[in-house]
């Protein structure tokens, strides 16, 4: 399974810390402006975990993401 085929709202882990994937949102970079990145959040706090569209071709088991 590759990152692209998560589906919105489906929690996965990624190195032990509990995220919902949100999806392809545009994210403000500073000194680089707005990009498009795959992003996950985590549950009950505010921190995100950005990938690139680039990355959604690879697989779960090699970015160490496990499905709960």
């Amino acid at each position: 399974m590759t990152i692209s085929d998560l589906k919105l709202g489906q929690k996965v882990s990624i190195n032990g810390m509990i995220v919902i994937y949100r999806g392809i949102q545009k994210v403000r970079i500073p000194h680089l402006g707005k990009v498009e990145k795959r992003v996950f959040q985590g549950e009950g706090i505010n921190i995100f975990k950005y990938y690139s569209l680039a990355d959604g071709s690879k697989t779960l088991k090699s970015e160490k993401i496990k499905l709960l």
